[in-house]
């Protein structure tokens, strides 16, 4: 009797340790940006979220180097080496994920609803990262662009700082020299694909109060917005208001007196040029945009996304999603680390990141444009679509080859072929 009551009880015991142990190796991994600043952020919060929850782990690694984080993460949940939660995911990229099935959408889980309120990002969510009635992205940083000004310059030449088309196209015929290398302001014309996001995408979402540009089924810019646009920007190539030169800081060197900025130049015109001195300003609207609506810009912005489909990873996933983003000191900290705005709707109004934005004026002119700030349009396609729209409507009406209504015509068309395919 005594013998059966050992083995019994070492098997019990047995099974205990097996349960526990398994319930102590569930763990998920969790990949973010390769950047430095991001690196020390997320290294400290992985091991605060490990040492408070010894049975939900969090396997934690930068996003392995490659040509590009996206490339890089298709490749391994192709061969099933990927992760499965992941942040530093654009909208275009989280479509190309989602029509592959790879995403889970987080408002099927308890308490999204909740989760949005508390972190104060339910605007921003619905009005910018839904697709087809889900959201499968919740973002963790917005980078709102917006004009520099030379402050300088304007208070010597007695001008406010420009509003609209006109008021730079004025600006201009009484500042703008070529030869002495004096620019109204630039405008980028390079080829890339991402630039059209800094001024076609930024400027369309200006005008059309925060309309997208295109949307999975069509092109949506060829109409009032888009043309004005298109019309200002051919007048500044034609009056040579704008450069077609590279120059490198050409704002900060006083070759162009305006120019669209993010955030991220600030602490670099700190260092490299202390003594340049700036007005930040929403983005330019052509002369009729009603004076009493506040002007939307473009957010260069990324989120966090759930890629495993194991239910019981699934559930430490959303575990740590709540933990992080409902916890407010992960966005002090965040702001604090990375310099980038968490987003959020409440920034100006929360004590909480007060302290920070007193010290950094610059940045809280940015949270000015916090609730305002749109991510680029959902599209899978978003590189083949920018690629095609440097092609047949950015650089024919920059170098004159076509008008902007035939560009705008042409690249609806182009551009509806590829949505189409």
């Amino acid at each position: 009797m005594k013998k059966t009551l050992v083995v019994f009880m070492a098997m019990a015991l047995m099974m205990s340790v097996a349960v526990i142990s398994q319930t102590a190796t569930t763990a998920i991994e969790f990949w973010t940006a390769p950047n430095p600043f991001q690196e020390a952020f997320w290294s400290e919060v992985v091991k605060e979220w490990n040492n408070t929850h010894h049975d939900q782990q969090i396997k934690w690694q930068v996003i392995p180097a490659g040509n590009s984080s996206e490339e890089v993460i298709l490749t391994a949940l192709a061969t099933g080496t990927g992760p499965d939660l992941s942040t530093n995911i654009f909208t275009g990229f989280a479509a190309q994920l989602i029509e592959n099935d790879f995403l889970v959408p987080f408002n099927r889980f308890d308490g999204f609803d909740e989760l949005l309120k508390a972190r104060s990002m339910e605007n921003i969510v619905k009005n910018g990262w839904g697709f087809n009635g889900n959201y499968y992205v919740l973002p963790l940083y917005t980078n709102p662009m917006a004009y520099w000004w030379n402050k300088d310059v304007l208070d010597e030449l007695g001008i406010d700082v420009p509003k609209t088309y006109s008021d730079v196209l004025n600006l201009g015929a009484k500042y703008n020299n070529p030869t002495k290398q004096k620019y109204t302001i630039l405008t980028r014309h390079e080829p890339n694909w991402w630039d059209r996001w800094f001024d076609f995408c930024m400027s369309y979402q200006a005008n059309s109060g925060g309309k997208p540009y295109w949307d999975d089924k069509k092109v949506l810019f060829n109409d009032a917005h888009g043309l004005k646009y298109m019309e200002f920007i051919n007048q500044l190539f034609r009056k040579k208001y704008s450069p077609t030169e590279n120059f490198q800081d050409a704002l900060q060197k006083g070759i162009v007196l305006g120019s669209i900025e993010g955030p991220w130049g600030i602490n670099y015109t700190k260092e490299t040029y202390p003594e340049f001195n700036y007005v930040i300003a929403p983005p330019l609207v052509p002369d009729d945009y009603p004076a009493d609506q506040p002007i939307h810009t473009f957010a260069d912005t990324k989120g966090m996304v759930m890629l495993t489909k194991n239910k019981q990873k699934q559930e430490v996933a959303w575990n740590f999603i709540k933990w992080y983003y409902s916890d407010i000191k992960h966005d002090v900290k965040w702001l604090e680390k990375t310099n980038m705005l968490p987003s959020r709707e409440d920034v100006l109004a929360r004590k909480e990141f007060a302290e920070y934005l007193s010290a950094n004026p610059q940045l809280a002119e940015y949270a000015k444009l916090l609730p305002y700030s749109v991510p680029p349009a959902l599209n899978s396609k978003t590189i083949e679509l920018q690629t095609k729209m440097n092609e047949v409507l950015w650089e024919p009406v920059i170098y004159g080859k076509k008008a902007p209504v035939k560009a705008l015509n042409d690249a609806e068309k182009e551009l509806n072929k590829i949505i189409k395919q």
